[in-house]
């Protein structure tokens, strides 16, 4: 079970949200007149990086390392090395907010992938929540995977699952599939994914490692 500060940190980088998009609240206070000045460089390289392969979006978020400070990063133009993931956001024509996420990525310093979905929150619970590599049921589907829910935040619910390499196959050789789950009112949610671009972005994502 990871602890609760890795599963948030993984689901805000799936979110698309970073630590300086959080309320001002949560913020300290720096009176810039009194703020070291030598700690103020800004990185040389972006800190968030994108590039989008067919449906799918490759993310690169810049990590600061413990030992190194702001004014260092900013010599060197990198921090601490970096976390990727890829992901597709779906969305309904005409409605602005996405009824689902889909992210595959690793978690820092970890080797395997992990497959997160983002789902609105009025999900059923307990419940499960699937995804079918070709869209298909029964005999006829592949690349069938069950995930766990995690958590809801920010007005959506996560699910994770751990990937196989035949399932990371059958999605990345594939051109469509489905993410289904069980809504508030009892009914099953189909959501259709689209596996294009997924190769293409899966190998920059080595790449990026």
């Amino acid at each position: 079970m990871r602890s609760t500060a890795t599963i948030v940190s993984s689901l805000l980088l799936a979110l698309g949200i970073s630590l300086a998009a959080l309320p001002a609240a949560a913020q300290t206070k720096v009176d810039p007149a009194k703020a070291d000045p030598t700690k103020a460089a800004i990185p040389s390289e972006p800190t968030v990086t994108t590039a989008s392969y067919g449906s799918w979006i490759l993310r690169c978020m810049q990590l600061a390392s413990p030992a190194t400070t702001v004014a260092d990063a900013g010599k060197s133009g990198r921090a601490g090395g970096q976390t990727c993931e890829v992901m597709q956001t779906v969305q309904v024509q005409g409605q602005s907010q996405p009824i689902a996420q889909l992210a595959i990525g690793r978690l820092p310093g970890e080797k395997d992938l992990i497959l997160t979905a983002l789902v609105p929150v009025n999900i059923a619970l307990p419940g499960a929540i699937y995804l079918s590599g070709n869209g298909k049921t029964g005999a006829e589907e592949m690349g069938g995977l069950e995930l766990s829910w995690q958590r809801c935040l920010a007005g959506s619910c996560a699910a994770s699952a751990g990937p196989d390499a035949a399932t990371l196959n059958i999605l990345r050789s594939g051109t469509e599939g489905q993410l289904r789950f069980t809504d508030a009112s009892g009914q099953t949610a189909a959501i259709p994914l689209s596996w294009k671009g997924l190769d293409q972005a899966m190998a920059a994502l080595d790449k990026a490692r």
